[in-house]
């Protein structure tokens, strides 16, 4: 049984060949990028058409400094996904906040800035006139909430008319070496659960009416990765999961922040959120 997973460089990887028709995979440095470039590649995949993109970071477990360069290789990275000319973002947390292993998004959301309800004149009078403008949300799941996640997001979306939805979930990798270690970013959307089979709607810009960009990092791995049993319908997560989390959280907020508030200092987008 193939192991499920959330990242399309693993899926790539299991399948065990150097090319397939209708992908393309490049390297650079710490960067995979995999492209499904039409159809055929996607049904090859498993993933829809659009780019993949897994960065490589330093394990959570033993970190504590995320000012070291790396707020800047994902806002770099993240800044490549996203539209052009874009003048508005809503960052949406997925998941489940009781949750350990699926707390990634809600616990994400505690370090975006968000800036939509600061009017001009006073982003000007404080100094901070390069507030770009973003909005955030914690979704719940759909056994909290009995509604949706692109319900929600498509309800939220349609009242306020962001340029750009950005998505960011927990994921389910097929490599123990990959969780905490791993973040993926994708312009074709996500739907919630489908590495681990719980396939919720589709939330793209298909669904959303605007472009979608989702941000994952793995938190769990099927058993069949570490036992012989290959039933694939149980999981696990590394013991060190809530500082995974954490740690993960807090990367991809500030790294959401330092690429959309240009001209701002780390250092004064940490103070405004922490």
């Amino acid at each position: 049984m193939e192991n499920r997973t959330d990242l399309a460089l693993e899926s790539y990887e299991n399948k065990e060949k150097t090319q397939l028709d209708g992908v393309s995979i490049k390297e650079e440095g710490n960067v995979k990028t995999v492209k499904v470039l039409n159809e055929k590649g996607a049904a090859a995949l498993g993933k829809p058409k659009g780019n993949y993109i897994t960065l490589r970071v330093n394990s959570f477990v033993n970190d504590t400094d995320i000012f070291d360069g790396r707020l800047n290789s994902f806002a770099d990275v993240l800044r490549s996904v996203l539209p052009d000319n874009i003048s508005s973002v809503l960052v949406a947390g997925l998941g489940n906040k009781n949750i350990t292993a699926d707390a990634l998004g809600p616990k994400t959301n505690n370090y975006v800035l968000s800036t939509r309800h600061i009017i001009d004149e006073l982003k000007k009078n404080s100094g901070f006139d390069g507030l770009f403008c973003v909005s955030s949300v914690e979704t719940g799941v759909l056994g909290e909430t009995g509604i949706e996640t692109a319900e929600i997001i498509r309800g939220i979306t349609s009242q306020l008319k962001p340029s750009c939805v950005i998505t960011v979930d927990a994921l389910a990798a097929s490599s123990m070496d990959r969780l905490g270690t791993t973040v993926q970013f994708s312009d074709s959307g996500i739907s919630p659960g489908s590495g681990v089979g719980n396939h919720r709607h589709e939330i793209s810009e298909k669904t959303i009416g605007v472009p979608v960009v989702s941000i994952g990092i793995p938190t769990v791995v099927s058993t069949s990765v570490i036992s012989s049993e290959q039933d694939g319908g149980s999981y696990v997560t590394p013991r060190e999961i809530d500082r995974i989390c954490e740690q993960g959280a807090k990367l991809i907020g500030m790294g959401i922040n330092v690429c959309l508030h240009k001209g701002i200092s780390t250092e004064d987008l940490y103070a405004l959120v922490g």
